[in-house]
């Protein structure tokens, strides 16, 4: 993999600062603040830092800012906001009544399994020079997994502070969206792996292929 050039564009810090969003985000929501006052901050830390996941991209391509220590930590920023605030909403009770824990913790080990997965076959890819572009499954996912963790960040806050019927439908909204989320990480794990070994067969049939020509020509000299 080629040295990642390392540029303090506008692009590269909103990327850096939903790595840096992520401790906190943590931090409000396990501060035992009443009435969810530290669940209700985290919240809107973490739709800041969602909003910064759609302006990096924009910014750098609108404005050439493009940099490959951009592409690469914003997967990773990605990954770090998003799994974390998942763990802090499954693990805090809000599949309580509706989902059991053992299908949580399945939900949860699909998403990071599926993301180490094709890390791996993302360096594997690198290392061969060739670029494997995300899949629209992939995109819908990780929009569907930041609108449920938005959704069950506020059933959260809510349940500590407001006693009411309406709390509980917003726990079923929330559920329901990331169930959504887990089956399109699947999906998108199952496309993504596909277009990888069709890729990478390719050009090992290519290599061969050189090979073969190669020495046939070193043969007739």
């Amino acid at each position: 993999m080629s040295k990642l050039k390392i540029k303090m564009n506008v692009p590269n810090i909103l990327t850096m600062a939903r790595i840096f969003c992520t401790p906190l985000i943590v931090l409000m929501f396990l501060l035992p603040i009443s009435n969810g006052v530290g669940v209700y901050v985290a919240l809107g830390i973490y739709v800041l830092g969602c909003l910064t996941d759609l302006l990096d991209g924009k910014i750098a391509r609108k404005y050439n800012l493009i940099t490959d220590f951009g592409k690469f930590m914003d997967q990773i920023a990605d990954k770090f906001i998003t799994t974390t605030a998942m763990i802090l909403v499954l693990f805090a009770g809000a599949t309580a009544g509706w989902i059991a824990d053992w299908l949580a913790i399945l939900m949860l080990l699909v998403v990071v399994l599926r993301d180490i997965l094709i890390s791996g076959i993302r360096m594997v890819a690198a290392n061969k020079n060739f670029v494997i572009p995300a899949d629209i499954f992939g995109k819908v996912k990780s929009f569907f997994l930041d609108i449920s963790n938005v959704v069950l960040l506020l059933y959260i806050a809510l349940r500590a502070s407001v006693d009411a019927k309406f709390v509980d439908y917003v726990q079923y909204i929330g559920l329901a969206i990331m169930i959504v989320g887990v089956v399109l990480s699947i999906v998108s794990c199952v496309n993504y792996t596909v277009k990888a070994i069709k890729v990478l067969s390719s050009q090992t049939e290519e290599k061969k292929e050189d090979e073969e020509t190669e020495e046939v020509e070193k043969d007739a000299e």
